[in-house]
């Protein structure tokens, strides 16, 4: 008995935790994988960048999204999509991986209207400092964090030759090497 209710206790976790990877936002239109993914904003809201696999410069295409989940982690709305056409979106996009004061970065960029957009993931060694997209009003200069709830896996190497090196970062033009 003693040797059942370790099983359970062991089990319980586990199973817990799988559910809880099943209903992380995964909202990419079909044909789609996530490069990047995370809820934010505990929980309630998620970001993604969403290409077709296998990407290639000729069909491929790359895709931001972020919206609202709701109370069970499913996509409740959609609030930005970015670009709204996917043909020649891989041109729309910036993409670096550079390391500056000791702070590796991975990032894709891109500006909508008045807005730039950058989603990233930051780490010192194997830890990570944070993750998310960070908004800058072009014209105010004023910026908002929206910071993964969790540790995303990002994918960025994936857009390696597909995506403009971004000429906005910390360290001059950085390109995903």
């Amino acid at each position: 008995m003693a040797l059942l209710r370790a099983f359970v206790r062991f089990v319980r976790p586990a199973a817990i935790a799988l559910a809880l990877l099943s209903t992380a936002a995964q909202a990419c239109d079909s044909g789609a994988v996530a490069l990047f993914s995370c809820d934010a904003a505990k929980s309630r809201k998620f970001i993604e960048l969403c290409a077709p696999s296998p990407l290639d410069a000729k069909s491929g295409y790359l895709v931001y999204r972020f919206g609202s989940l709701d109370k069970d982690g499913a996509e409740k709305a959609v609030e930005l999509v970015y670009p709204a056409e996917t043909a020649g979106s891989l041109k729309r996009f910036y993409a670096a991986t550079y390391t500056h004061k000791g702070v590796y970065t991975q990032s894709v960029r891109f500006v909508s209207g008045n807005f730039g957009y950058t989603v990233y993931t930051r780490s010192r060694g194997m830890q990570t400092v944070d993750a998310g997209v960070e908004v800058r009003d072009r014209t105010s200069g004023k910026t908002a964090i929206v910071s993964c709830s969790e540790r995303p896996r990002f994918y960025i190497f994936d857009l390696k030759g597909l995506v403009a090196c971004d000429p906005e970062t910390p360290v001059g033009t950085a390109c995903v090497k």
